[in-house]
């Protein structure tokens, strides 16, 4: 089965492939659900996945007005995507900020997160290098800042721009077109504000009432989200596997998938099917 559409009320864009349990593909930042495609390929066989755009990410709808697209907001709109599709999801599958949004939904709504994977998942708000954005939205001036940045980030996403902003040297020639189409499709509010409360959260305090099975697949070069970020939620959830990838950067799944693919289906086949 292969579905193309929008959900009735939160209008997400999504993806449905396959056939079995329901699992759920969470994008990261700037990013949308193409980013999950080599993995549908390959579980469709065992699974019914569901890659969703997040609010104002891919081809789902833009703010423009009413609530700003939080790490809260999106949340809540993941749930409610869940329920009006009826899906209770077999396990979830999160990417960076996507990471951060499969554990919040965990602690929200345990109904719809029996199994997790994370990957490169953001667990305590921090940003690697060259961004450090705890400090910056700490203060009054990058608050002001980051306020007045729409017009920075239209010349961000302008081709020159984009290219060098969201392309990672280590990706292929296809992983770097998407990624940068995905970076100019994102809209700034969505941009800004997932980036804002994304650092001011910190869900460390919360992981260990989490007794979820977890994959948790970061790479040891991952210098957007540090991997200790990883190591920690690896330490602090009572059920988890962490599998550590020493040449791998921030976007395992593209730059390892001989062995990110194989982890993730064998524990979807060992905990979900």
């Amino acid at each position: 089965m292969l579905a193309v559409t929008q959900t009735m009320h939160t209008q997400l864009h999504y993806t449905c492939l396959g056939h079995g349990p329901d699992v759920l593909l969470i994008h990261g930042w700037a990013s949308s659900g193409r980013m999950w495609s080599a993995l549908m390929r390959d579980l469709q066989p065992v699974a019914r996945l569901w890659a969703l755009d997040l609010y104002g990410f891919g081809e789902s709808p833009r703010p423009l007005e009413g609530p700003m697209p939080d790490v809260d907001l999106h949340t809540q709109m993941v749930a409610d995507f869940c329920d009006q599709h009826n899906i209770r999801p077999a396990a979830i599958i999160g990417h960076s900020m996507g990471g951060m949004l499969t554990l919040k939904l965990a602690l929200a709504r345990p109904d719809l997160a029996r199994n997790l994977v994370l990957l490169s998942a953001v667990v305590t708000g921090r940003y690697g290098h060259p961004i450090n954005l705890n400090k910056l939205v700490a203060s009054d001036w990058g608050n002001f800042a980051i306020a007045k940045s729409k017009p920075l980030w239209m010349l961000a996403q302008s081709d020159w721009m984009a290219a060098l902003l969201s392309t990672p040297w280590y990706m292929s020639e296809a992983d770097k077109r998407r990624t940068m189409e995905d970076f100019q499709r994102t809209s700034w509010q969505a941009a800004i504000f997932a980036l804002l409360s994304i650092a001011r959260e910190n869900l460390e305090q919360q992981l260990a009432t989490l007794a979820n099975p977890a994959l948790i697949i970061v790479g040891a070069k991952d210098f957007t989200v540090p991997p200790d970020e990883s190591r920690l939620a690896a330490q602090l959830l009572s059920d988890s596997r962490l599998v550590e990838l020493p040449n791998s950067h921030h976007h395992p799944l593209e730059e390892e998938p001989e062995r990110v693919i194989p982890a993730v289906r064998q524990f979807l086949i060992e905990r979900c099917f």
